[in-house]
């Protein structure tokens, strides 16, 4: 049975996801356009591996973060 602090949680975990995305879809678009100008290589793939990896964990710290306040917000607030 959900709570309202588990609600809550999942709530703040849904907006950081979305802005993230948001941000991520302007990233790939600036990608995309200096891809145009350079040559696929293995020093391409690895670097793509490293932000993959990085943005992984910004996301895990960041819904983990962002639930974590929505839900200290609403305790503190009642």
């Amino acid at each position: 049975m959900l709570t309202s602090n588990s609600l809550l949680f999942a709530f703040g975990a849904i907006t950081f996801l979305v802005a993230f995305s948001w941000f991520k879809l302007a990233a790939m678009e600036v990608f995309k356009k200096g891809l145009k100008t350079i040559e696929i290589s293995n020093e391409v793939w690895s670097k793509l591996f490293k932000v993959f990896f990085v943005d992984l964990l910004i996301c895990i710290i960041g819904v983990l973060g962002t639930g974590i306040l929505f839900v200290t917000v609403f305790n503190l607030a009642h």
